[in-house]
């Protein structure tokens, strides 16, 4: 069986992650980490038998038997080794949010493509449970007539990170570092997979409201600079809408719901169901899969699908390009909300 080589680049707590999913795969295999903390990626390669420690970025690229990298750094420097690493023949998975910076987004799709190398992005994560690929599947065919929205509602109770969970990485809650809180942390899932229900269509218009200042506020000297939850509502070029509710911190439970609406049927998701209109215009309910809409057993999570579609030669499920679509969407929100007027990217 063939093995595609990988090099981690950045040893955090999302590198593990990624290691942990590598470890179950006979396909691919971690064989190089650098990280700028030397000593974070012994520990990381003495964990889970990395055979190389690299004494930097470059010494990790130089290596013939690296043939793609996972770029697990902070946000802010997802570009320098992504593009790095393309520009040395490896294929990339970057993880979310792909940048902060549009124009960054943009340099690191066109290294991808300059350089003949796939460049996949874990922002579509979200793509890889069997509800959401059943619901491309009928959204793309035709059988829901023209899909003309998607909603979806996240509400976290209390999950800030930074203060509720990962209160070692403060830099979630710095504007400056993480670039936003709760919409470009956890909604770059939502609207990706929401963008990619709808055909990916060009995002024409922008609306977004941000609020921040719910549940105890971090202890010093942290301080938080970024929202707890956020609304933004978008128009497409094609005439679909979308509107997304995220938040890391609420005051609500068992709200949660993704929604698609079709001119012949609608989806909505937890259990994945289709529900159309009888002839006395009665709903009829249909639950097309019997497990839960994000297991991803049989199809491998979002590390195995990128050494998988490498390993064939295919683009990943999880394209640059179109991660680059929600990072000028995610971009627009922000100016959006900054302003309180909306934002066309017509």
């Amino acid at each position: 069986m063939a093995q595609l080589g990988i090099g981690i680049v950045g040893t955090g707590r999302i590198a593990r992650s990624h290691l942990r999913s590598l470890a179950q795969s006979a396909e691919g295999k971690a064989v190089a980490v650098f990280d700028i903390i030397p000593e974070r990626a012994s520990q990381i390669a003495s964990d889970f038998g990395i055979p190389y420690v690299a004494r930097s970025l470059e010494d990790l690229l130089e290596r013939r038997d690296v043939q793609a990298v996972i770029v697990c750094t902070p946000p802010t420097a997802h570009a320098a080794p992504t593009i790095a690493a393309l520009e040395a023949g490896k294929h990339v998975l970057c993880e979310k949010p792909f940048a902060i910076d549009p124009a960054e987004a943009e340099r690191m799709v066109e290294a991808a493509e300059r350089n003949q190398r796939f460049l996949a992005v874990c922002s579509a994560r979200d793509r890889v449970g069997v509800g959401a690929r059943v619901a491309h599947q009928l959204a793309s065919s035709g059988a829901l007539g023209t899909v003309y929205h998607v909603r979806s509602s996240s509400f976290r109770m209390r999950g800030r990170p930074g203060i509720d969970m990962f209160t070692d990485a403060p830099w979630f809650i710095d504007k400056n570092k993480a670039g936003g809180g709760a919409l470009i942390d956890i909604g770059v899932y939502r609207l990706d997979v929401m963008l990619w229900l709808l055909g990916n269509p060009r995002v024409t218009s922008v609306l977004c409201s941000t609020f921040q200042g719910i549940g105890k506020p971090p202890e010093p000297p942290a301080v938080q600079t970024v929202e707890d939850h956020a609304v933004v509502m978008f128009t497409c070029d094609n005439g679909a809408s979308g509107v997304l509710e995220i938040a890391w911190a609420s005051n609500m439970n068992g709200a949660n719901q993704t929604i698609v609406l079709g001119t012949e049927a609608g989806l909505r998701f937890d259990p994945l169901t289709k529900i159309t209109a009888s002839a006395s215009r009665l709903p009829i309910e249909e639950r097309l899969i019997p497990r839960p809409d994000a297991d991803h057993a049989d199809f491998g999570d979002v590390t195995i699908q990128f050494v998988r579609a490498i390993l064939a030669g295919q683009q990943p499920l999880t394209p640059g390009r179109e991660a680059l679509a929600v990072t000028r969407v995610i971009d627009a929100a922000y100016r959006s909300a900054a302003t309180g007027r909306g934002v066309s990217l017509a």
